[in-house]
């Protein structure tokens, strides 16, 4: 196949409907042969470090060795080649000086610039020409196709960001220790931004800092490294007290040449390859409660979508610091604790995700479920994939109801509720719809594909009793329509009429059943 014959097909692979993955990993064997390499594989920042996509792993490249190619290729601002010698690179050209290599390496321009492809192979007089221009042509290419499938990732991510707002109630609830409570939130945001290391200090009744709470390093042998951080927090801090002092957060992008930084502090990031760094205050109603500090080995602009989340998550950290901080001191009255639970509430600056919460199930309501819909309909709408619904109603939640109290059909609900989202993948919603109604939401998932998880759900109800508190059993069973996105749809509340018309026929063809919509505009038994 000719380069300009490979070109024509990775022009083919942006065009079509295909996933963002199929197509990535569709187009390294043509960037595999289009520069005479053995191997092609991408890399990409998360974070938890680099990533790869492709025919090979990393190599034996540790995330300092890709780091430093990323940083001559900022530099360069051109592909370059490197030799890796016991894992170690060394070596860099530029991709057109003719040295012999066995990799080459270049910068695909995304929005995040660690983003690269790397290439192994036996380039024994260099890169040809021809060869190094196939490759500074088809980036481009793979940027546009990098670019959709970091848009999945994202949004994956951003689906975990609200699970971490959401869990942060729960680490509350587990323990009334200041200090136990603010170790499982640092590790909670860790584990939902692009950070690597988070502090918590928290300030006591005469401005002193009273304790800091550390995420980490959580492995095994690092317990006198984490002392030794938590003690660090007793030591004068100029930037702390400013913060402090101020109320503003202080941002430092480039941490390790950041002269507003003390000398000493410049030089400890310059050793342990922290490149970013920042820190904000614990607000609560204008006072200051403390710090939250972030720190990252990826350099980090900290651009607005940063700073709203760090500042988010800033506020429930204040709001549990002041929390608690009322609970220790009103603990021996309960008319007092539950104004400390409500005032808690107020002040934890979780709103936007309490709205979109049901209440009695703790999954997403309608509210959530409809922006989420309406999201996914517009992705399969422009890129042409697959999305299904899942619209299930309970069949018999008023007998329930009637026969055992309304207390008892709270129960069922909250099973229910957990059996259907226990029956989802991780990029799915199931969220309470109404009264007695779920709906599923399956991005990239074809019809019969959602029947069968509408199949799976539907047995799991039917074969597993709910055992109320009283220790009596209820057998349920649900009723199911099933739809699929078609280009023909106006909108969502096509799609979603679909699956109600299929429930409806579920409905009144004997209940616990499960009835797809087909494209002819017929329903039919799954």
């Amino acid at each position: 196949m000719t380069q300009l014959d490979q070109l024509g097909e990775l022009s083919t692979l942006i065009t079509d409907s295909l996933p963002p993955e199929v197509a990535i990993r569709k187009s390294l064997p043509l960037l595999r042969e289009g520069i005479g390499a053995s191997d092609v594989y991408l890399i990409y920042g998360w974070e938890d470090g680099f990533r790869c996509i492709g025919t090979a792993a990393k190599e034996n490249l540790s995330d300092v060795g890709l780091w430093l190619i990323n940083q001559d290729l900022s530099a360069r601002h051109q592909p370059c080649v490197f030799d890796l010698t016991d894992g170690k690179v060394e070596n860099f050209h530029g991709a057109d000086s003719g040295q012999p290599t066995a990799f080459v390496a270049a910068m695909v321009p995304v929005q995040i610039t660690s983003d690269m492809l790397i290439a192994r192979g036996n380039w024994d007089d260099g890169l040809k020409p021809e060869q190094l221009s196939f490759l500074q042509v088809v980036l481009p290419a793979l940027a546009l196709l990098m670019e959709r499938w970091l848009e999945g990732k994202r949004a994956e991510r951003q689906q975990k960001q609200l699970s971490a707002l959401a869990s942060i109630p729960r680490v509350m609830s587990e323990s009334d220790n200041l200090e136990t409570v603010l170790t499982g939130i640092a590790r909670t945001i860790a584990s939902v931004s692009s950070v690597n290391y988070v502090s918590i200090d928290v300030l006591g009744p005469n401005g002193e800092i009273a304790f800091r709470s550390v995420n980490g390093p959580d492995r095994p042998g690092t317990d006198a490294l984490t002392d030794k951080w938590k003690q660090a927090a007793q030591r004068p801090d100029p930037i702390r007290d400013e913060v402090i002092k101020t109320g503003s957060p202080q941002l430092f992008p480039d941490a390790q040449n950041d002269e507003r930084l003390p000398e000493g502090s410049r030089s400890y990031f310059s050793r342990t390859l922290i490149r970013s760094t920042a820190l904000f205050p614990l607000l609560d109603r204008g006072e200051v409660l403390g710090t939250i500090g972030v720190a990252s080995h990826k350099p980090l602009e900290f651009d607005d979508q940063d700073i709203e989340l760090l500042e988010a998550l800033a506020s429930q950290v204040a709001g549990a610091v002041k929390g608690i901080q009322l609970y220790q001191v009103l603990a021996e009255s309960r008319e007092e604790l539950r104004r400390v639970n409500q005032q808690l509430r107020e002040t934890m600056g979780i709103e936007y995700h309490l709205a979109r919460t049901d209440p009695l199930t703790g999954i997403p309501n309608r509210r959530f479920v409809d922006e989420t819909l309406e999201s996914e309909y517009l992705r399969a709408s422009r890129y042409g994939q697959e999305l299904s619904v899942v619209l299930a109603d309970m069949d018999n939640l008023k007998d329930v109801n009637d026969q055992h109290s309304h207390e008892a059909g709270d129960e069922v609900l909250q099973v229910i509720a957990n059996r259907a989202r226990e029956s989802c993948r991780g990029v799915d919603v199931a969220g309470r719809y109404g009264g007695d109604e779920f709906l599923f939401i399956l991005p990239s998932t074809k019809l019969e594909d959602a029947s069968a998880l509408a199949e799976r759900f539907r047995k799991t109800v039917t074969k597993h009793p709910v055992v109320l508190a009283t220790g009596k059993k209820v057998e349920l069973s649900v009723s199911i329509g099933v739809a699929q996105w078609r280009n023909s749809m106006a909108g969502p509340a096509d799609l979603l009429r679909e699956a109600d018309r299929a429930l409806y026929r579920a409905k009144t063809a004997g209940h616990n059943r499960t009835m797809l919509a087909t494209d002819d505009g017929d329903v039919r038994a799954a």
